[in-house]
């Protein structure tokens, strides 16, 4: 039996744009790392508090 072969295209990085290398289709990556994970969260806990206060 074959190995199926699966082209996953390459998805950016939310925090910083860079093309990331998808390894697996079922879970793609989203993040360089766990830095820009964090960093991503942080802007975007500030963003929702900035639109609660100035709504």
């Amino acid at each position: 039996m074959g190995v199926i072969e699966i082209e996953v295209d390459p998805l950016p990085c939310k925090a910083c744009g860079r093309l990331l290398e998808q390894r697996r289709w079922w879970t793609p990556r989203r993040f360089c790392g766990n830095w820009h994970r964090l960093k991503y969260r942080v802007r975007q806990f500030f963003g929702f508090v900035l639109s609660v206060l100035l709504s």
